[in-house]
């Protein structure tokens, strides 16, 4: 729609001058013509009011995504916007009937200026917590907590969408000096988003999730419950990496499905079948994994291993309880031998899904002929490492991994 321009009368900027004193002043003075405002909400928006002798005749607004007439143009005018511009402008009699006559949908039932909502704001006194190097309001502290180790995360969520919380809950635990925290966060009961960090990791939205229910299988953990207003909700979810893809159970069964298909493409890198599950677990760090296979050593396992994330998946072959080739998939990235080794350091970093398959002796013979995969007969990986990479490169990955969780804890302490 087309609005002659009109001549000016006045100029105003938002909120120094309220929106309805520059009704109320037209009103008075009788003007005939039309006021515009210019805001943003999610879009640049222009907001027409149309008068005539006085009288509030029109309403009318358009945006890059839509045109709206009429009341709920001009109720919408008087959102207490944060800045805008404001023209007052003149035009004949005979112009305002013309344009009322051509789009009659513009016609507003009352000249009355509507209820102002008052704007709310977060207090300067808020107290926060920080968590994932974010500020989170912290609301209403609930008289209850659990523990972990006796609390189900589903039967939790289902409880807490009945209870219809708005807020969040935290869930704090530590384990070997490695503390882990994170939050839910929930509008009407229904969990909307979440966030998650550990001393070498930071974690948002879907993964942050994945991370969480990681927590609820530790022995030692922490859960409170905080209740928040929706415009602290809104502030705290107006960063959208915090958002979730879907309802929780539709995120895990996402995540559960990609680490199925890379753990299957990774198989077929060997040509193995599934074979049978003797463990499935989770381990963080070099040393853990240590610990696992030495179990695979003693018990001279005829098999594989596989770690898999949603990033990606790779295959350990074990012979005899030791490893003997590698590789490690992720996205279009393909990795054997020690550049496998190396990528599975740098993914144990971070709590990752760990399975142990048994296969008869001939397909693990068969899964070696991938001579460029093997890697040299090692008692571990710390060895195979070495022995692929160098001892100097292996050192030099493990100091760069303590340096990247020295460097967290030093910028979280900053942020405090």
């Amino acid at each position: 729609m087309k609005v002659p321009y009109g001549s000016k009368l006045a100029w105003y900027r938002l909120p120094d001058v309220s929106l309805a004193d520059i009704v109320k002043r037209a009103v008075q003075e009788k003007v005939t013509g039309y006021i515009r405002v210019t805001t943003e909400k999610e879009d640049l928006v222009d907001f027409y009011i149309f008068l005539s002798r006085g009288n509030v005749v029109g309403g009318y607004s358009e945006s890059g995504k839509e045109q709206v007439f009429g009341d709920a143009s001009y109720n919408s005018a008087f959102y207490p916007f944060d800045k805008g511009l404001v023209d007052l402008r003149s035009l004949e009699e005979s112009v305002v009937s013309l344009l009322m006559g051509n789009y009659p949908e513009m016609t507003v039932s009352t000249s009355a200026i509507p209820d102002i909502p008052e704007k709310e704001s977060i207090p300067e006194d808020t107290r926060y917590l920080v968590i994932a190097n974010m500020k989170i309001p912290q609301g209403d502290l609930l008289d209850f907590r659990l523990a972990v180790h006796v609390t189900d995360f589903w039967e939790l969520l289902d409880d807490l969408e009945q209870r219809a919380l708005t807020g969040y809950f935290r869930v704090f635990a530590e384990e070997d000096e490695a503390p882990r925290d994170g939050c839910v966060f929930f509008s009407g009961g229904k969990a909307v988003g979440a966030l998650y960090e550990s001393a070498t990791e930071l974690k948002y939205g879907d993964e942050a999730l994945f991370k969480i229910l990681f927590i609820f299988s530790l022995e030692k953990g922490i859960i409170d419950f905080h209740e928040l207003k929706s415009l602290y909700l809104k502030t705290v979810l107006k960063y959208s990496a915090l958002a979730l893809s879907g309802t929780p159970q539709e995120v895990f069964h996402r995540i559960e499905e990609e680490e199925l298909e890379a753990i299957t493409k990774v198989r077929s890198y060997f040509g193995i079948s599934e074979g049978d599950q003797i463990i499935s677990t989770h381990v963080r760090e070099l040393a853990a994994l240590e610990i696992l296979l030495r179990t695979l050593k003693d018990r001279e396992i005829e098999g594989y291993l596989v770690l898999s994330s949603h990033r990606g998946a790779g295959i350990m072959i074990v012979q005899g309880g030791l490893p003997r080739a590698a590789f490690y998939q992720s996205g279009d990235t393909d990795l054997q031998a020690g550049k496998a080794l190396e990528a599975f350091m740098d993914q144990i970093q971070e709590e990752t899904n760990v399975k142990i398959f048994a296969l008869p002796r001939e397909e693990v013979e068969k899964a070696l002929d991938r001579k460029e995969a093997s890697i040299k007969d090692s008692d571990s990986v710390s060895e195979a490492i070495v022995h692929e990479l160098g001892e100097d490169l292996f050192i030099e990955i493990r100091e760069a991994h303590r340096f990247k969780a020295e460097f967290e804890k030093r910028r979280k302490r900053v942020i405090e």
